[in-house]
């Protein structure tokens, strides 16, 4: 039995796909292992290695880490369970992920980027999914995300998108419903602001050089990205 923790993220985060095309296109780019960060239970990490790239999966949370295991046997993905902002790897890697917007969370976005220019090979690359500017307030109670396990139905509703001193806050309510009655809670998430252009800076800060960025354009349950695209010199 999968902890909450694992079903919420798989609930509001495992459907999203529109980015994929992406990451196989620069892993085949970049050969070698990819790292991963963020890793979740493996909705990037995953159909990676089953298109015969070795990855390092990189993931703070320990359910969620314990889980992608669980979900990698057989696969060549290594899971690490580590903080982004203060990891290491026995040996440098050619490509870096972050995909879905996770790099907007961290609270320490310069030791991220001395963590990562070290992990990285030189000529190798780091790629980082920015939330797009399409993503427009809101404050109103949109369609849940829902699934039934068993006896229990987890269902996700987004209440509210507002801005806040540049950041973006997401609110949604999260119902857990059975036979015994409907458990809710609140879950906020935070987004810190963090353009393209403040990325550059703070990544030619540590070594990095700007490359051409992609465009991921929105789809209907979630808003577009660019990523950006940061080069180790050779």
């Amino acid at each position: 039995m999968s902890s909450d923790a694992v079903i919420w993220h798989d609930l509001e985060c495992g459907a999203y796909d529109a980015d994929l095309p992406h990451w196989h296109a620069l892993a085949r780019r970049y050969p070698g292992v990819v790292l991963d960060v963020g890793a979740g239970t493996g909705r990037v990490a995953l159909p990676l290695a089953r298109a015969g790239h070795d990855v390092i999966a990189l993931e703070r949370d320990g359910e969620l880490a314990e889980e992608l295991a669980r979900r990698a046997q057989g696969l060549a993905v290594e899971v690490l369970c580590a903080d982004a902002c203060a990891f290491k790897l026995a040996e440098p890697v050619a490509l870096a992920i972050v995909p879905m917007q996770t790099i907007h969370l961290f609270e320490e976005r310069s030791a991220f980027l001395a963590c990562a220019r070290r992990a990285l090979a030189p000529g190798g690359l780091l790629a980082v999914a920015l939330l797009g500017e399409g993503a427009e307030p809101f404050e109103l109670e949109l369609e849940p995300d829902t699934i039934e396990l068993g006896p229990v139905r987890y269902e996700s509703t987004p209440t509210a998108l507002r801005r806040r001193d540049g950041a973006v806050l997401l609110e949604r309510r999260r119902s857990r419903i059975s036979g015994a009655g409907a458990e809710t809670a609140v879950d906020l998430v935070r987004l810190a602001k963090c353009d393209p252009q403040t990325l550059c800076a703070e990544a030619a800060a540590a070594g990095f050089d700007a490359l051409d960025p992609r465009v991921i354009e929105p789809t209907r349950e979630h808003a577009g990205s660019e990523i950006v695209c940061l080069g180790v010199p050779a």
